[in-house]
């Protein structure tokens, strides 16, 4: 038996949780599954149950859970040996300061860049490139903590002109373009904001972020996630650096969300089939 708990997927079962919790029928259907269709908004509570069940899981969210946010994205880039900004991360403001009392020993070359732990597409992100900027940023982290969001990362701004990769892996198959900034000098660059999409740009070096994506997908088990890429520019032989994991992701880049279900659809059949399962039974609603 398959089951679904993605909402836009049908299989032998499907549940949809919405805004309740998993109970004791689902687990008793978790438990009698071959495999399982997790959502990619909320999955964690059926992640728990299914690990502890053993039964097949995509997507393979090992990775998401184990490490948690852009600090343990870095744990994760540092441990399987990925190419990444030098990141250094601090548990809270008070820490930062208190590392750095007069806060002029800057911890990186001018202009560097501040990261909080656990949000996403370009939030609480800031550039720091004097003390006002820097007292700013921090100043954010602080309101942020008051609400419960702990953690950040302060990382090398590297020279790629605002130009970031995104590399989305769906089940095998990785798809990469470009978000290009749409003002001259922009370095925090999302499609959110306005960046241009861009297919063709650099295919060499889209071929190298392809290469990494792939290798992420093989080393880890991560097959649902948009990948995001820094290159630095100025090197004669640029190579990609990891920036991101995206676990929950737009999907302007792909054509809307027609064509990613299409694909995701595809991804699905093809797991099922790999794990020598019928993907007969799962059907996009």
């Amino acid at each position: 038996m398959i089951l679904s708990f993605h909402p836009c997927f049908d299989a032998d079962i499907q549940i949809i949780l919405g805004d309740r919790s998993i109970d004791s029928r689902d687990i008793e259907l978790i438990h009698r599954a071959r495999a399982v269709i997790l959502p990619q908004g909320q999955p964690q509570d059926i992640y728990k149950i299914c690990s502890k069940s053993g039964v097949l899981m995509f997507p393979g969210y090992k990775m998401r859970f184990k490490y948690p946010g852009k600090i343990g994205q870095s744990h994760l880039f540092k441990e399987y040996g990925f190419p990444f900004p030098k990141t250094l991360r601090w548990k809270s403001v008070k820490e930062f300061k208190e590392t750095y009392a007069d806060l002029e020993n800057f911890p990186h070359e001018i202009p560097f860049l501040i990261k909080a732990n656990n949000l996403h597409e370009a939030e609480g992100i800031y550039l720091v490139e004097d003390m006002i900027s820097l007292s700013e940023a921090l100043g954010h982290l602080s309101r942020y903590e008051v609400s419960g969001l702990w953690g950040f990362v302060t990382q090398d701004c590297v020279s790629s002109g605002g130009n970031v990769l995104r590399a989305v892996i769906i089940g095998n198959r990785v798809i990469t373009y470009w978000k290009r900034p749409d003002k001259s000098r922009q370095i925090i660059t999302t499609i959110s904001r306005g960046a241009i999409i861009d297919y063709l740009w650099r295919p060499a070096l889209q071929e190298k972020g392809k290469d990494q994506a792939s290798a992420l997908l093989k080393k880890t088990g991560v097959n649902l996630a948009a990948v995001d890429f820094v290159f630095p520019l100025s090197d004669e032989e640029p190579d990609p650096l990891f920036l991101e994991i995206n676990y929950y992701f737009g999907r302007r880049g792909l054509g809307g969300s027609i064509k990613y279900y299409g694909l995701l659809f595809q991804a699905i059949q093809e797991w099922l089939t790999e794990e020598g399962l019928n993907p007969k039974p799962i059907r996009l609603i």
